[in-house]
């Protein structure tokens, strides 16, 4: 038996050997003196895992950007998810010139399907990038709980100041009244800033900044109704309230129009929708096509199974 066995392989080894001299002449004449295709597996085989190790510290530096709570952060996890991304694509436009050259159909077939997804997440992956370092929603938030919440207190405390010089006067009553009405339209106003911020939806912030100019008008109105019946001992509180009242209501303005932006949100949105699906299709893409370069020039012989 092992006798028969050794005289197949004595039989068939010269013309496994013709067809492997046959291959290398073939290859030598089309690709050149330069081309080895067992080198150049290895070199399609380490781009592909650089390419999928960079992508991945793109897609987490992404997300890491658009979590980030200051614009220095933001930056930073910025400009490594562009750096990470650059590497991806200085690997991808080596391997696609590798493809090309070589036209194994399978292979240009992916890395074609690889370029389109690739494209669709780099021009998404930008947009997201530019949201997340403008950081608007967090700059309307800092400006409502710091600055306007001083005003706020600044007019709460000249109103206080109004009502107590006017304690034993014949209009006491209306003066605490007044101050109430507009003391209570404006923190209700403060109140809807969070609120505002929060909102995804352009419709639903038509109806906040309406509120907000309803109440505008309720505390205007009793600001108005104040001065008409201040003595002149009153006139520097309620001036005092004032001021602080108008500098609050610019205030809430820059809020608004910082909120209006909603680059958190819309980049968040952005990181955790449409670009996961994206960048899990860039990376099924470039596995699949790590298998199928690794399985492509396999020239190992069949073993010769043994008959009982």
């Amino acid at each position: 038996m092992e006798q028969r066995t050794k005289r197949k392989i004595f039989v068939y080894l010269p013309w496994v050997l013709i067809l492997v001299v046959l291959g290398a002449v073939t290859l030598y004449g089309y690709y050149g003196e330069s081309y080895n295709p067992f080198e150049t597996k290895f070199i399609k085989v380490d781009l592909l895992s650089t390419m999928r190790s960079h992508l991945l510290k793109a897609i987490e530096a992404e997300k890491n950007a658009v979590l980030a709570i200051t614009d220095e952060a933001s930056e930073d996890f910025a400009a490594q998810a562009r750096h990470a991304a650059d590497d991806v694509e200085s690997s991808r436009k080596e391997i696609e010139s590798i493809i090309h050259q070589e036209k194994f159909p399978r292979e240009t077939e992916m890395i074609n399907e690889f370029n389109s997804c690739w494209s669709q997440y780099r021009k998404l992956d930008e947009t997201i990038l530019d949201l997340a370092i403008r950081n608007t929603n967090i700059k309307a938030q800092k400006v409502s709980t710091t600055q306007c919440a001083q005003e706020i207190e600044r007019f709460e405390e000249s109103l206080n100041r109004l009502i107590h010089q006017n304690t034993h006067g014949s209009q006491c009553n209306e003066v605490v009244m007044l101050s109430y009405e507009a003391l209570t339209a404006s923190l209700k106003i403060f109140a809807l800033h969070k609120t505002h911020i929060e909102e995804a939806y352009d419709q639903e912030m038509d109806k906040i900044e309406q509120s907000i100019k309803s109440y505008d008008e309720s505390a205007r109105k009793a600001l108005g109704s104040l001065r008409s019946i201040a003595g002149p001992s009153e006139n520097e509180a309620l001036k005092n309230a004032e001021t602080a009242y108008e500098r609050f209501m610019n205030l809430t303005g820059e809020v608004l129009k910082l909120s209006r932006m909603n680059t958190n949100i819309k980049s968040a949105d952005l990181s955790l929708g449409k670009i996961r699906l994206i960048s899990s299709q860039c990376q099924e893409i470039l596995a699949n096509l790590q298998k199928t370069v690794q399985a492509q020039g396999d020239y190992s012989l069949p073993r010769l199974k043994k008959r009982d």
